[in-house]
């Protein structure tokens, strides 16, 4: 395959991306979402880490500690 080829290609699937896009429900929100997950994801996955381990920590307790810890010690 060429240079032409290969741009003619990347511009022909780029269409069918934006054409995806822009069929999609509330194609602006969903877009901003996943560009900003894109560039920034430790703002949502760390903070909801932090979350998911509080929420099990008080729903199991200690058992919960030894489980995460047993994973570890798995590896």
């Amino acid at each position: 395959m060429n240079e032409r080829e290969f741009l003619n290609t990347l511009q022909e699937r780029a269409r069918e991306q934006e054409k995806i896009m822009k069929d999609m429900p509330f194609p602006a929100f969903f877009s901003t979402i996943s560009m900003w997950l894109g560039n920034h994801p430790w703002r949502y996955l760390i903070p909801l880490a932090f979350f998911l381990s509080l929420l099990f920590r008080g729903l199991f307790g200690s058992s919960y500690i030894d489980f995460v810890l047993g994973i570890f010690r798995a590896i």
